[in-house]
Protein backbone atom coordinates (compact mmCIF):
# COMPACT_ATOMS: atom_id res chain seq x y z
CA UNK A 1 0.00 0.00 0.00
CA UNK A 2 2.89 2.22 1.13
CA UNK A 3 4.41 1.56 -2.41
CA UNK A 4 1.50 2.36 -4.18
CA UNK A 5 1.17 5.94 -2.66
CA UNK A 6 4.28 6.23 -2.84
CA UNK A 7 4.54 5.69 -6.33
CA UNK A 8 1.54 7.69 -6.96
CA UNK A 9 2.88 11.17 -5.40
CA UNK A 10 6.12 10.58 -7.54
CA UNK A 11 4.36 10.08 -10.62
CA UNK A 12 2.25 13.43 -9.49
CA UNK A 13 5.16 14.94 -9.20
CA UNK A 14 7.16 14.29 -12.29
CA UNK A 15 3.42 15.10 -14.34
CA UNK A 16 3.41 18.66 -12.55
CA UNK A 17 6.95 19.48 -13.46
CA UNK A 18 6.65 18.02 -16.70
CA UNK A 19 3.40 20.38 -17.37
CA UNK A 20 5.34 23.41 -15.69
CA UNK A 21 8.73 22.89 -18.37
CA UNK A 22 6.14 22.40 -20.81
CA UNK A 23 4.18 25.52 -20.36
CA UNK A 24 7.26 27.67 -18.52
CA UNK A 25 10.35 26.26 -20.31
CA UNK A 26 12.42 29.70 -18.97
CA UNK A 27 11.40 28.30 -15.13
CA UNK A 28 15.14 26.12 -15.57
CA UNK A 29 16.64 29.14 -16.16
CA UNK A 30 15.04 30.03 -12.35
CA UNK A 31 16.71 27.44 -10.65
CA UNK A 32 20.01 27.98 -10.90
CA UNK A 33 19.19 31.97 -9.99
CA UNK A 34 17.59 31.23 -6.69
CA UNK A 35 19.94 28.78 -5.78
CA UNK A 36 22.71 31.24 -6.19
CA UNK A 37 20.80 34.17 -4.33
CA UNK A 38 19.57 32.01 -1.39
CA UNK A 39 23.08 30.69 -0.92
CA UNK A 40 23.98 34.54 -1.22
CA UNK A 41 21.52 35.59 1.44
CA UNK A 42 22.39 32.76 3.98
CA UNK A 43 25.69 34.57 3.72
CA UNK A 44 24.48 37.70 4.40
CA UNK A 45 22.48 36.83 7.31
CA UNK A 46 24.94 35.12 9.05
CA UNK A 47 27.22 38.31 9.08
CA UNK A 48 25.26 40.28 9.94
CA UNK A 49 24.34 37.81 12.97
CA UNK A 50 28.15 37.40 14.19
CA UNK A 51 28.39 41.38 13.55
CA UNK A 52 31.30 40.37 11.33
CA UNK A 53 31.45 43.71 9.05
CA UNK A 54 34.43 44.16 6.35
CA UNK A 55 37.13 44.97 9.05
CA UNK A 56 36.10 41.86 10.60
CA UNK A 57 36.47 39.88 7.25
CA UNK A 58 40.51 41.44 6.86
CA UNK A 59 40.78 40.25 10.79
CA UNK A 60 39.54 37.05 9.67
CA UNK A 61 41.88 36.20 6.93
CA UNK A 62 44.72 37.20 8.83
CA UNK A 63 43.85 34.82 11.23
CA UNK A 64 43.33 31.93 8.65
CA UNK A 65 45.79 32.88 5.94
CA UNK A 66 48.49 35.93 7.33
CA UNK A 67 51.41 35.45 5.28
CA UNK A 68 49.39 35.03 1.94
CA UNK A 69 49.41 37.50 -0.83
CA UNK A 70 46.32 39.97 -0.62
CA UNK A 71 47.83 42.31 -3.26
CA UNK A 72 50.06 42.36 -5.91
CA UNK A 73 50.68 45.96 -6.92
CA UNK A 74 53.95 47.09 -9.25
CA UNK A 75 55.46 43.86 -8.63
CA UNK A 76 55.22 44.32 -4.66
CA UNK A 77 53.34 41.52 -2.48
CA UNK A 78 51.66 42.54 0.50
CA UNK A 79 50.12 40.16 2.83
CA UNK A 80 47.16 40.11 4.65
CA UNK A 81 48.97 40.18 7.97
CA UNK A 82 50.60 43.49 6.15
CA UNK A 83 47.63 45.58 5.47
CA UNK A 84 46.34 44.91 8.78
CA UNK A 85 49.30 45.81 10.54
CA UNK A 86 49.35 49.48 8.26
CA UNK A 87 45.51 49.45 8.90
CA UNK A 88 46.15 49.23 12.68
CA UNK A 89 48.80 52.07 12.66
CA UNK A 90 46.60 54.05 11.11
CA UNK A 91 43.94 53.64 13.23
CA UNK A 92 45.69 54.28 16.32
CA UNK A 93 47.22 57.64 14.44
CA UNK A 94 43.62 58.20 14.06
CA UNK A 95 42.67 57.98 17.81
CA UNK A 96 45.80 59.78 18.73
CA UNK A 97 44.03 63.00 16.20
CA UNK A 98 40.99 62.43 18.12
CA UNK A 99 38.93 60.74 15.75
CA UNK A 100 36.21 58.43 17.42
CA UNK A 101 33.72 55.99 15.66
CA UNK A 102 31.34 57.38 13.23
CA UNK A 103 33.09 60.43 12.66
CA UNK A 104 34.25 61.36 9.06
CA UNK A 105 37.48 61.16 7.32
CA UNK A 106 37.78 61.82 3.58
CA UNK A 107 40.31 59.51 1.27
CA UNK A 108 41.69 61.49 -1.68
CA UNK A 109 44.24 59.04 -3.58
CA UNK A 110 44.41 56.89 -6.68
CA UNK A 111 44.66 53.15 -6.97
CA UNK A 112 47.73 51.80 -4.72
CA UNK A 113 47.72 49.65 -1.74
CA UNK A 114 47.91 52.60 0.76
CA UNK A 115 44.69 53.34 0.06
CA UNK A 116 43.40 50.98 2.13
CA UNK A 117 45.50 51.85 5.31
CA UNK A 118 46.15 55.57 4.37
CA UNK A 119 44.11 58.88 4.26
CA UNK A 120 45.72 61.35 1.93
CA UNK A 121 48.22 60.94 -1.09
CA UNK A 122 51.35 63.31 -1.33
CA UNK A 123 50.74 62.79 -5.56
CA UNK A 124 47.74 65.30 -5.17
CA UNK A 125 48.85 67.77 -3.19
CA UNK A 126 48.44 69.93 -5.91
CA UNK A 127 44.91 69.38 -6.04
CA UNK A 128 44.40 70.05 -2.35
CA UNK A 129 46.45 73.57 -2.31
CA UNK A 130 43.65 74.45 -5.30
CA UNK A 131 40.92 73.52 -2.99
CA UNK A 132 42.14 74.41 0.31
CA UNK A 133 40.45 77.54 1.13
CA UNK A 134 37.07 75.98 0.73
CA UNK A 135 37.84 73.30 3.15
CA UNK A 136 38.41 76.00 5.72
CA UNK A 137 39.24 74.56 9.17
CA UNK A 138 39.48 70.87 8.07
CA UNK A 139 42.56 69.08 9.25
CA UNK A 140 44.93 68.04 6.03
CA UNK A 141 47.25 64.69 6.54
CA UNK A 142 49.18 63.49 3.40
CA UNK A 143 51.14 60.53 2.98
CA UNK A 144 54.89 60.68 2.89
CA UNK A 145 56.99 62.59 5.45
CA UNK A 146 58.29 65.46 3.08
CA UNK A 147 55.81 67.91 2.94
CA UNK A 148 57.76 71.05 4.83
CA UNK A 149 56.38 72.65 1.45
CA UNK A 150 53.07 72.51 1.81
CA UNK A 151 50.57 73.88 4.72
CA UNK A 152 49.50 70.20 5.60
CA UNK A 153 50.69 67.53 8.03
CA UNK A 154 52.53 64.30 7.51
CA UNK A 155 50.46 61.02 8.26
CA UNK A 156 52.89 58.78 7.54
CA UNK A 157 55.12 60.46 10.76
CA UNK A 158 52.39 59.69 12.80
CA UNK A 159 51.81 56.26 11.58
CA UNK A 160 55.57 55.08 11.17
CA UNK A 161 55.39 54.72 15.05
CA UNK A 162 52.33 53.37 16.12
CA UNK A 163 52.02 49.66 17.24
CA UNK A 164 50.80 47.02 13.87
CA UNK A 165 49.16 44.80 16.64
CA UNK A 166 44.96 44.58 16.43
CA UNK A 167 43.29 47.75 17.87
CA UNK A 168 40.97 46.66 20.90
CA UNK A 169 37.71 46.42 19.81
CA UNK A 170 36.10 48.80 22.04
CA UNK A 171 37.04 51.31 19.73
CA UNK A 172 33.91 50.25 17.34
CA UNK A 173 31.78 48.07 19.75
CA UNK A 174 29.10 50.66 19.21
CA UNK A 175 29.38 50.67 15.45
CA UNK A 176 25.62 49.23 13.56
CA UNK A 177 24.58 47.50 10.44
CA UNK A 178 22.83 50.59 9.56
CA UNK A 179 25.74 52.98 10.79
CA UNK A 180 27.56 54.74 8.05
CA UNK A 181 30.39 53.01 6.73
CA UNK A 182 31.87 55.60 3.60
CA UNK A 183 30.26 57.22 1.55
CA UNK A 184 30.54 56.85 -2.95
CA UNK A 185 29.82 59.50 -5.08
CA UNK A 186 27.91 58.45 -7.83
CA UNK A 187 29.74 59.02 -11.32
CA UNK A 188 27.71 62.11 -12.20
CA UNK A 189 26.77 60.48 -16.01
CA UNK A 190 24.38 62.74 -16.67
CA UNK A 191 24.37 65.24 -13.41
CA UNK A 192 26.83 66.12 -10.65
CA UNK A 193 28.08 63.82 -8.51
CA UNK A 194 26.64 62.95 -5.28
CA UNK A 195 27.60 61.19 -1.96
CA UNK A 196 25.65 57.89 -1.69
CA UNK A 197 26.09 56.73 1.56
CA UNK A 198 26.66 52.94 2.17
CA UNK A 199 26.17 51.56 5.21
CA UNK A 200 27.23 48.62 6.98
CA UNK A 201 24.70 46.37 5.89
CA UNK A 202 25.39 47.64 2.19
CA UNK A 203 28.88 46.82 2.77
CA UNK A 204 28.02 43.18 3.53
CA UNK A 205 25.78 42.81 0.61
CA UNK A 206 28.52 44.00 -1.46
CA UNK A 207 31.33 42.01 -0.77
CA UNK A 208 29.41 38.72 -0.80
CA UNK A 209 27.92 39.46 -4.40
CA UNK A 210 30.80 37.91 -6.57
CA UNK A 211 29.52 34.47 -4.77
CA UNK A 212 27.27 34.47 -7.80
CA UNK A 213 30.18 32.92 -10.02
CA UNK A 214 31.32 31.58 -7.20
CA UNK A 215 34.30 33.49 -6.03
CA UNK A 216 36.89 31.64 -3.89
CA UNK A 217 40.45 32.21 -2.01
CA UNK A 218 42.06 30.35 -5.11
CA UNK A 219 40.89 33.30 -7.33
CA UNK A 220 43.39 36.23 -8.70
CA UNK A 221 41.23 39.47 -8.99
CA UNK A 222 42.54 42.02 -11.87
CA UNK A 223 41.51 45.75 -10.41
CA UNK A 224 41.93 48.58 -12.29
CA UNK A 225 38.43 50.33 -11.40
CA UNK A 226 39.22 53.62 -9.00
CA UNK A 227 38.65 52.37 -5.38
CA UNK A 228 37.13 55.38 -4.56
CA UNK A 229 34.08 53.63 -6.29
CA UNK A 230 31.52 51.50 -5.49
CA UNK A 231 32.71 49.34 -8.53
CA UNK A 232 36.69 49.11 -7.24
CA UNK A 233 36.24 49.41 -3.83
CA UNK A 234 32.58 47.39 -2.62
CA UNK A 235 32.72 44.77 -5.48
CA UNK A 236 36.27 44.55 -6.10
CA UNK A 237 38.25 45.06 -2.56
CA UNK A 238 35.78 43.77 -0.54
CA UNK A 239 34.94 40.38 -2.53
CA UNK A 240 38.70 39.11 -2.24
CA UNK A 241 38.54 39.83 1.60
CA UNK A 242 36.27 38.40 2.16
CA UNK A 243 37.07 35.09 0.03
CA UNK A 244 40.91 35.20 1.19
CA UNK A 245 41.61 35.43 -2.32
CA UNK A 246 44.55 37.40 -4.08
CA UNK A 247 43.98 41.07 -6.22
CA UNK A 248 46.13 42.57 -8.55
CA UNK A 249 46.07 45.96 -8.41
CA UNK A 250 46.45 48.12 -10.67
CA UNK A 251 46.68 52.19 -10.53
CA UNK A 252 44.75 52.84 -13.42
CA UNK A 253 43.82 50.98 -16.72
CA UNK A 254 45.85 50.06 -19.68
CA UNK A 255 44.71 48.27 -23.18
CA UNK A 256 48.07 47.98 -23.53
CA UNK A 257 49.72 46.07 -20.36
CA UNK A 258 46.10 44.30 -19.63
CA UNK A 259 46.72 40.68 -21.67
CA UNK A 260 50.53 40.72 -20.27
CA UNK A 261 49.42 41.41 -16.83
CA UNK A 262 46.98 38.99 -16.40
CA UNK A 263 48.91 36.80 -17.96
CA UNK A 264 51.92 37.24 -15.68
CA UNK A 265 50.09 36.85 -12.41
CA UNK A 266 47.74 34.03 -13.93
CA UNK A 267 44.92 36.56 -13.01
CA UNK A 268 41.79 34.15 -12.66
CA UNK A 269 39.00 36.58 -12.75
CA UNK A 270 38.77 40.02 -14.58
CA UNK A 271 36.65 43.01 -13.34
CA UNK A 272 35.13 45.36 -16.30
CA UNK A 273 33.38 48.23 -17.30
CA UNK A 274 31.95 47.95 -20.86
CA UNK A 275 34.16 50.94 -22.11
CA UNK A 276 37.37 48.83 -21.27
CA UNK A 277 36.70 45.46 -23.55
CA UNK A 278 35.27 48.14 -26.11
CA UNK A 279 39.09 49.48 -25.61
CA UNK A 280 40.73 46.13 -25.57
CA UNK A 281 38.86 44.34 -28.41
CA UNK A 282 40.21 47.81 -31.02
CA UNK A 283 43.89 46.63 -30.64
CA UNK A 284 45.60 45.07 -32.99
CA UNK A 285 45.24 40.82 -32.93
CA UNK A 286 47.82 39.14 -31.18
CA UNK A 287 48.65 35.36 -31.54
CA UNK A 288 48.44 35.43 -27.52
CA UNK A 289 44.88 36.72 -27.49
CA UNK A 290 43.45 33.52 -25.83
CA UNK A 291 46.11 33.10 -24.12
CA UNK A 292 45.52 33.25 -20.03
CA UNK A 293 44.07 31.42 -16.79
CA UNK A 294 40.53 34.00 -16.98
CA UNK A 295 37.83 31.88 -16.09
CA UNK A 296 35.85 34.93 -15.65
CA UNK A 297 35.02 38.34 -16.32
CA UNK A 298 32.59 40.45 -14.56
CA UNK A 299 31.40 44.23 -14.87
CA UNK A 300 28.63 45.94 -15.95
CA UNK A 301 27.81 48.10 -19.49
CA UNK A 302 28.97 45.76 -21.77
CA UNK A 303 27.08 46.17 -25.31
CA UNK A 304 26.28 43.14 -27.01
CA UNK A 305 28.58 43.85 -30.21
CA UNK A 306 31.46 44.60 -28.16
CA UNK A 307 30.33 41.36 -26.08
CA UNK A 308 30.36 38.49 -29.04
CA UNK A 309 33.87 39.73 -30.38
CA UNK A 310 35.23 40.37 -26.79
CA UNK A 311 34.42 36.71 -25.28
CA UNK A 312 35.10 34.82 -28.69
CA UNK A 313 38.61 36.72 -29.29
CA UNK A 314 39.92 36.55 -26.22
CA UNK A 315 38.13 32.79 -24.98
CA UNK A 316 36.70 34.02 -22.08
CA UNK A 317 34.34 31.11 -20.88
CA UNK A 318 31.87 33.03 -18.31
CA UNK A 319 30.75 37.13 -18.77
CA UNK A 320 28.56 37.61 -15.99
CA UNK A 321 27.13 41.07 -16.52
CA UNK A 322 25.31 42.82 -13.61
CA UNK A 323 23.00 45.56 -12.69
CA UNK A 324 23.87 47.66 -10.03
CA UNK A 325 23.86 50.90 -8.23
CA UNK A 326 25.82 52.26 -5.38
CA UNK A 327 22.23 53.78 -3.95
CA UNK A 328 20.11 51.28 -4.98
CA UNK A 329 18.11 48.78 -2.97
CA UNK A 330 17.98 45.98 -5.94
CA UNK A 331 20.52 44.97 -8.46
CA UNK A 332 20.93 41.87 -10.95
CA UNK A 333 23.21 39.01 -12.26
CA UNK A 334 23.77 37.40 -15.40
CA UNK A 335 25.33 34.14 -14.43
CA UNK A 336 24.29 32.31 -18.01
CA UNK A 337 26.08 33.76 -20.08
CA UNK A 338 23.54 35.29 -22.13
CA UNK A 339 24.77 37.80 -24.12
CA UNK A 340 23.40 41.37 -23.51
CA UNK A 341 21.11 40.22 -20.58
CA UNK A 342 22.14 41.55 -17.05
CA UNK A 343 20.02 38.36 -15.32
CA UNK A 344 16.60 37.61 -14.71
CA UNK A 345 13.39 39.04 -13.50
CA UNK A 346 10.82 36.00 -13.76
CA UNK A 347 7.41 35.52 -11.06
CA UNK A 348 9.35 33.00 -9.54
CA UNK A 349 12.67 35.22 -8.85
CA UNK A 350 11.06 37.83 -8.04
CA UNK A 351 9.46 36.05 -4.89
CA UNK A 352 12.75 36.55 -3.31
CA UNK A 353 14.36 39.60 -5.85
CA UNK A 354 11.19 41.65 -5.63
CA UNK A 355 11.15 44.39 -9.06
CA UNK A 356 8.17 45.82 -10.66
CA UNK A 357 8.59 47.28 -14.10
CA UNK A 358 6.41 50.16 -15.03
CA UNK A 359 5.22 52.68 -17.92
CA UNK A 360 7.37 55.56 -18.23
CA UNK A 361 6.62 59.00 -18.72
CA UNK A 362 9.11 60.69 -21.19
CA UNK A 363 7.20 64.22 -20.69
CA UNK A 364 7.61 64.03 -16.87
CA UNK A 365 10.46 61.84 -17.20
CA UNK A 366 8.48 60.04 -14.33
CA UNK A 367 6.57 56.95 -13.69
CA UNK A 368 3.12 57.08 -15.75
CA UNK A 369 0.37 57.01 -13.30
CA UNK A 370 -3.45 55.89 -14.35
CA UNK A 371 -6.90 57.23 -13.19
CA UNK A 372 -6.46 55.95 -10.18
CA UNK A 373 -3.19 57.49 -9.63
CA UNK A 374 -1.48 53.94 -9.33
CA UNK A 375 1.77 53.07 -11.57
CA UNK A 376 1.00 50.64 -14.78
CA UNK A 377 2.38 47.22 -14.87
CA UNK A 378 4.97 46.05 -18.08
CA UNK A 379 4.48 42.47 -19.18
CA UNK A 380 7.35 40.85 -21.04
CA UNK A 381 8.66 42.29 -24.49
CA UNK A 382 7.81 45.77 -23.16
CA UNK A 383 10.50 48.49 -22.07
CA UNK A 384 9.67 49.44 -18.53
CA UNK A 385 11.03 51.69 -15.94
CA UNK A 386 12.50 49.43 -13.10
CA UNK A 387 11.50 50.16 -9.84
CA UNK A 388 11.84 47.96 -6.20
CA UNK A 389 9.92 47.68 -3.23
CA UNK A 390 11.16 49.80 0.31
CA UNK A 391 10.32 48.07 3.54
CA UNK A 392 12.81 46.93 6.94
CA UNK A 393 14.83 44.60 4.41
CA UNK A 394 15.59 46.51 1.28
CA UNK A 395 16.30 50.53 2.21
CA UNK A 396 17.37 53.18 0.33
CA UNK A 397 20.25 54.97 2.62
CA UNK A 398 20.38 57.79 0.52
CA UNK A 399 22.23 60.61 -0.66
CA UNK A 400 24.04 62.43 2.30
CA UNK A 401 22.63 65.85 2.97
CA UNK A 402 20.58 65.77 -0.56
CA UNK A 403 16.90 66.05 0.62
CA UNK A 404 15.65 66.86 -2.52
CA UNK A 405 17.58 64.18 -4.69
CA UNK A 406 16.74 62.17 -2.09
CA UNK A 407 12.75 62.22 -2.37
CA UNK A 408 13.29 62.25 -6.34
CA UNK A 409 14.55 58.81 -5.88
CA UNK A 410 10.66 57.47 -4.23
CA UNK A 411 7.56 56.74 -5.62
CA UNK A 412 4.93 56.86 -3.28
CA UNK A 413 1.42 55.06 -3.72
CA UNK A 414 2.54 53.05 -6.47
CA UNK A 415 0.30 50.12 -6.09
CA UNK A 416 -1.57 50.79 -3.58
CA UNK A 417 -2.00 53.43 -0.93
CA UNK A 418 1.32 53.60 1.91
CA UNK A 419 3.25 51.51 -0.27
CA UNK A 420 6.69 53.34 -1.19
CA UNK A 421 9.32 52.40 -3.73
CA UNK A 422 12.96 53.04 -5.11
CA UNK A 423 12.80 54.75 -8.37
CA UNK A 424 16.01 53.17 -10.26
CA UNK A 425 15.83 56.04 -13.01
CA UNK A 426 16.08 52.69 -15.71
CA UNK A 427 14.94 51.47 -18.41
CA UNK A 428 14.64 47.93 -19.53
CA UNK A 429 13.28 45.27 -21.73
CA UNK A 430 11.96 42.12 -20.70
CA UNK A 431 11.90 39.31 -23.52
CA UNK A 432 9.84 36.33 -23.64
CA UNK A 433 12.05 33.89 -21.18
CA UNK A 434 11.69 36.73 -18.44
CA UNK A 435 15.67 37.98 -19.38
CA UNK A 436 16.28 41.61 -18.71
CA UNK A 437 17.63 44.08 -20.74
CA UNK A 438 19.56 47.39 -19.58
CA UNK A 439 17.64 49.94 -22.51
CA UNK A 440 18.68 53.24 -21.22
CA UNK A 441 18.87 55.66 -18.61
CA UNK A 442 15.77 58.19 -17.68
CA UNK A 443 18.04 61.06 -17.68
CA UNK A 444 19.47 59.54 -21.17
CA UNK A 445 16.15 59.87 -23.09
CA UNK A 446 14.91 62.86 -24.91
CA UNK A 447 11.58 64.18 -26.71
CA UNK A 448 12.27 65.62 -30.71
CA UNK A 449 9.52 66.58 -32.77
CA UNK A 450 6.60 64.39 -30.65
CA UNK A 451 8.90 61.20 -30.15
CA UNK A 452 11.19 59.43 -27.63
CA UNK A 453 14.56 59.21 -28.57
CA UNK A 454 16.81 56.21 -27.06
CA UNK A 455 20.41 58.19 -26.87
CA UNK A 456 21.80 54.33 -26.21
CA UNK A 457 19.97 52.85 -29.48
CA UNK A 458 21.37 56.04 -31.29
CA UNK A 459 24.85 55.71 -29.92
CA UNK A 460 24.91 52.00 -30.47
CA UNK A 461 23.87 52.44 -34.32
CA UNK A 462 26.93 54.96 -34.43
CA UNK A 463 29.44 53.01 -33.24
CA UNK A 464 28.98 50.64 -35.42
CA UNK A 465 30.20 52.81 -38.17
CA UNK A 466 33.68 51.38 -39.05
CA UNK A 467 36.27 54.24 -38.53
CA UNK A 468 34.00 55.48 -35.23
CA UNK A 469 35.96 54.25 -32.27
CA UNK A 470 33.14 55.55 -29.59
CA UNK A 471 29.76 57.59 -30.27
CA UNK A 472 28.20 59.76 -26.89
CA UNK A 473 24.51 60.41 -27.74
CA UNK A 474 22.34 63.40 -25.74
CA UNK A 475 19.89 66.23 -26.79
CA UNK A 476 20.81 69.82 -26.66
CA UNK A 477 17.81 72.42 -26.42
CA UNK A 478 17.22 74.79 -29.64
CA UNK A 479 15.61 78.16 -29.25
CA UNK A 480 12.02 78.10 -30.63
CA UNK A 481 12.28 74.46 -30.82
CA UNK A 482 10.18 71.85 -28.68
CA UNK A 483 12.25 69.34 -27.27
CA UNK A 484 15.51 68.51 -27.39
CA UNK A 485 17.38 67.45 -31.03
CA UNK A 486 19.58 65.07 -31.07
CA UNK A 487 23.49 65.33 -30.89
CA UNK A 488 26.53 63.06 -30.84
CA UNK A 489 30.39 63.28 -30.06
CA UNK A 490 32.06 60.99 -31.72
CA UNK A 491 35.54 59.81 -30.58
CA UNK A 492 37.41 58.72 -34.20
CA UNK A 493 39.55 55.44 -34.50
CA UNK A 494 43.54 56.31 -34.35
CA UNK A 495 44.87 58.02 -37.33
CA UNK A 496 41.57 58.50 -38.68
CA UNK A 497 40.44 62.12 -39.86
CA UNK A 498 36.87 62.81 -40.81
CA UNK A 499 36.20 64.37 -44.49
CA UNK A 500 33.37 64.38 -46.16
CA UNK A 501 33.33 61.24 -47.46
CA UNK A 502 33.17 60.37 -43.65
CA UNK A 503 30.93 62.53 -42.93
CA UNK A 504 28.41 61.62 -45.61
CA UNK A 505 29.08 57.58 -44.53
CA UNK A 506 28.26 58.77 -41.12
CA UNK A 507 24.87 60.39 -42.99
CA UNK A 508 23.97 57.37 -44.77
CA UNK A 509 24.35 54.59 -41.95
CA UNK A 510 22.09 56.91 -39.58
CA UNK A 511 19.37 57.33 -42.70
CA UNK A 512 19.44 53.34 -42.68
CA UNK A 513 19.21 52.36 -39.12
CA UNK A 514 17.24 55.06 -37.37
CA UNK A 515 14.15 56.46 -37.89
CA UNK A 516 14.14 60.16 -38.81
CA UNK A 517 13.44 61.69 -35.99
CA UNK A 518 16.08 60.00 -33.95
CA UNK A 519 19.37 60.99 -36.62
CA UNK A 520 21.77 63.27 -34.99
CA UNK A 521 21.24 67.18 -36.01
CA UNK A 522 24.30 67.93 -34.41
CA UNK A 523 27.98 66.18 -35.17
CA UNK A 524 30.90 66.82 -32.56
CA UNK A 525 34.36 65.20 -32.81
CA UNK A 526 36.06 64.78 -30.29
CA UNK A 527 40.12 64.68 -29.43
CA UNK A 528 39.34 61.83 -26.68
CA UNK A 529 35.82 61.05 -25.35
CA UNK A 530 34.42 62.81 -21.90
CA UNK A 531 34.29 59.68 -19.70
CA UNK A 532 33.53 59.58 -15.78
CA UNK A 533 36.02 57.56 -13.80
CA UNK A 534 34.74 54.24 -13.87
CA UNK A 535 34.71 54.77 -18.02
CA UNK A 536 31.17 56.24 -18.63
CA UNK A 537 29.99 58.63 -20.93
CA UNK A 538 29.83 61.94 -19.22
CA UNK A 539 27.13 64.23 -20.98
CA UNK A 540 26.78 67.10 -18.29
CA UNK A 541 29.69 69.45 -19.89
CA UNK A 542 28.55 68.40 -23.73
CA UNK A 543 24.83 69.74 -22.88
CA UNK A 544 25.87 72.58 -21.72
CA UNK A 545 28.20 73.24 -24.42
CA UNK A 546 26.30 72.20 -27.26
CA UNK A 547 26.52 73.13 -30.46
CA UNK A 548 27.89 76.38 -29.94
CA UNK A 549 31.71 77.12 -32.10
CA UNK A 550 32.45 79.81 -29.44
CA UNK A 551 32.35 77.27 -26.29
CA UNK A 552 33.90 74.07 -28.21
CA UNK A 553 37.61 73.84 -29.84
CA UNK A 554 36.67 71.03 -31.83
CA UNK A 555 34.99 70.39 -35.18
CA UNK A 556 31.22 70.86 -34.93
CA UNK A 557 28.55 70.00 -37.70
CA UNK A 558 25.38 70.10 -38.99
CA UNK A 559 22.93 68.03 -40.54
CA UNK A 560 21.71 70.09 -43.33
CA UNK A 561 18.22 69.17 -44.33
CA UNK A 562 18.24 70.52 -47.83
CA UNK A 563 21.49 69.40 -49.18
CA UNK A 564 21.38 65.83 -46.89
CA UNK A 565 24.12 66.43 -45.48
CA UNK A 566 26.00 67.44 -42.78
CA UNK A 567 27.86 70.84 -43.16
CA UNK A 568 30.68 72.52 -40.99
CA UNK A 569 29.07 74.90 -38.19
CA UNK A 570 30.58 78.75 -37.94
CA UNK A 571 29.68 81.50 -35.65
CA UNK A 572 26.79 82.68 -38.50
CA UNK A 573 25.45 79.26 -39.08
CA UNK A 574 25.33 78.88 -35.06
CA UNK A 575 23.11 82.21 -35.08
CA UNK A 576 20.89 81.62 -37.97
CA UNK A 577 20.28 78.13 -35.98
CA UNK A 578 19.46 80.09 -32.79
CA UNK A 579 17.36 82.50 -34.78
CA UNK A 580 15.27 79.76 -36.73
CA UNK A 581 16.45 81.13 -40.06
CA UNK A 582 18.18 77.66 -40.42
CA UNK A 583 15.55 74.66 -39.52
CA UNK A 584 16.01 71.29 -38.84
Amino acid sequence: MILIVFGTVMATAVAVVAVVMFTCPWVKYDFVYVKKGLQIIKMIKKKVETREYPVDSLERQVRERPKQTFIIYQDNNYTYEFVDQKANQVARAALKLGLKAKDVAAIMMTNEPAFLWTYFDEELSSALEEIQDDLGEIRILTHGAHVSDLKFESLSKLTDGQSGDTVDYKHRAEVTIMDVACFIFTSGTTGLPKPAIVTHKKAIIALTAFGAFDFNEKDVLYEVLPLYHSAGLNLGVLAVVNAGAVMVLRTKFSATNFWHDCRKHNVTVVHYIGEMCRYLVNRPKTEEDGIHSIRTAVGNGLRKDIWEEFATRFRIPQVVEFYAATESPIGFSNIYNKVGSVGRASPLTNLIFPAAFVEFDDYTQTAKRNADGRCIRVGKDRVGLLISPLDKIRTFDGYHNRPVENEKKVLRDVFKSGDVYFNTGDLFYVDNEYFIYFRDRTGDTYRWKGENVSTNEVSNVLSTVDFVHDANVYGVTIPGCEGRAGMVAIHLKQDVQLDSKGLKDISEHCAKELPAYARPKFLRVQRQMSLTSTFKQQKVDLVNEAFNPSSVDEPLYYFDSKKNAFEAISEDIYEDIANGRITL
